[in-house]
């Protein structure tokens, strides 16, 4: 079914008038001061009706290159290859940490030394099994700071020392290291891009009802602050945050998917049993209130398998025998329509994420609106409530039956 639902999905992509609708909607939630758009820094365009039709639509313009582009430049900027998947991602990190780039180091001093960066793999493949992804991803991302800081106050130093005392080589070197401080401001602005995009579609999810199910980084727009001199700010529909952070701009709202408040309760029980850590007993059933179905009913593949959707990312989700283990438990027959673009949005921006080596937990992302949800429709966690205790109800009555009718059977 979850095909199908995608196939519906992507055939609204074809739809203008229903994208219009959705693209007036976002942009009404996004000026309330209470979302999270303005405090985010996070525009959305408006639409111009007068210029729409059932083939066109015509919208306002968000100046700026798109986050993949923009994200590319800076993850090759720092070294970064994301052409070999997710492990080379980590692995290269660690081993760019370990190189040596002392300007004052002769070639010959170090070629002599060992390359730490051949121990890089087995010390990574530790890191992973013992404090896991969090601390790897913090360690690489702190390092590559302090590393480009140093850099930056070294070029620094040599820029501002008279010419005649210093090599041309190390004149240089400073010249072609003179970004690094700029780079190193890049490493925490990819990471309040991450916040921004889980906050606000968190809110969509769970407080409006409303969503863009397609948040690949094609979608997302980076403006830069605007300066004394130009009118970008202008062109936007609130004022940008102007703290010297870039803005994202989102477009593009095809693939919106709406959530009924019952729906947007039972997700947001998920999330957060998965975010307290439930035990599987407890994670598996609020995964089973949402309709999943399996061959088996096991309630240890649907926790992991829960886990896996909405929890950090963790070193054995890596690893291929593990998955083939889960799978060896159960496999899913019937996956939540309602839950299928929900777990696509989140999937796009925590892939974004661990590109950028960051590990988000999609849970604790979104807790904080999932609580919300909770608390702005009590009436409906009680009704839900209500259901499950009549079902359980229903089913120890029939269980009742069922021994009764044995044990005539047995006497007769």
């Amino acid at each position: 079914l979850s095909f199908r639902e995608f196939s519906n999905q992507f055939l609204l992509e074809l739809d203008y008038e229903n994208e219009r609708r959705n693209l007036q909607t976002v942009y009404k939630s996004s000026l309330d001061v209470n979302a999270p758009y303005i405090r985010r820094g996070v525009v959305v365009p408006s639409v111009h009706e007068e210029y729409c039709t059932k083939k066109i639509i015509t919208m306002s313009y968000l100046p700026g290159p798109k986050l993949e582009d923009e994200a590319r430049r800076q993850l090759k900027s720092l070294g970064v290859d994301l052409s070999k998947g997710i492990k080379s991602v980590i692995k290269d990190a660690t081993q760019d940490a370990s190189k040596n780039d002392d300007p004052t180091a002769s070639k010959t001093e170090t070629q002599n030394h060992a390359n730490p960066a051949s121990y890089a793999v087995p010390i990574t493949r530790f890191i992973e099994r013992v404090i896991g992804f969090d601390t790897l991803f913090n360690l690489i991302r702190s390092s590559r700071r302090a590393y480009l800081l140093t850099q930056a106050s070294i070029a620094h130093a040599i820029d501002i020392s008279p010419k005649i005392l210093m090599p041309p080589a190390l004149q240089s070197w400073a010249t072609n290291h003179s970004t690094a401080y700029s780079q190193a401001h890049q490493l925490s602005v990819t990471h309040e891009w991450i916040d921004a995009l889980f906050d606000v579609h968190g809110h969509q999810i769970f407080n409006l009802g409303l969503f863009n199910a397609d948040p690949h980084p094609g979608n997302i727009l980076v403006i830069q602050p605007p300066t004394a001199n130009d009118d970008t700010a202008a062109l936007l529909p609130h004022s940008p945050k102007n703290n010297g952070t870039p803005n994202l701009g989102l477009i593009d709202y095809g693939q919106c998917k709406r959530l009924t408040p019952r729906e947007q309760v039972q997700i947001a029980q998920l999330i957060l049993s998965v975010s307290n850590n439930e035990s599987d007993l407890q994670v598996a059933t609020a995964f089973r209130n949402l309709g999943i179905e399996t061959s088996h009913d096991s309630t240890k593949f649907l926790a992991a398998f829960a886990r896996l959707m909405f929890g950090p990312l963790r070193s054995e989700h890596l690893s291929h025998a593990w998955h083939t283990r889960l799978h060896k438990l159960d496999h899913v027959t019937y996956f939540p329509k309602e839950l299928s673009m929900v777990y696509r949005t989140s999937l796009l921006i925590r892939g974004l994420a661990v590109s950028l080596q960051i590990n988000a937990s999609i849970c604790e992302e979104w807790k904080d609106h999932a609580q919300d949800a909770l608390d702005r429709h009590e009436d409906i966690v009680q009704e839900l409530k209500l259901e499950r205790e009549q079902a359980l109800g229903s089913n120890e009555l029939l269980h009742r039956s069922d021994t009764v009718a044995v044990s005539k059977t047995l006497v007769q």
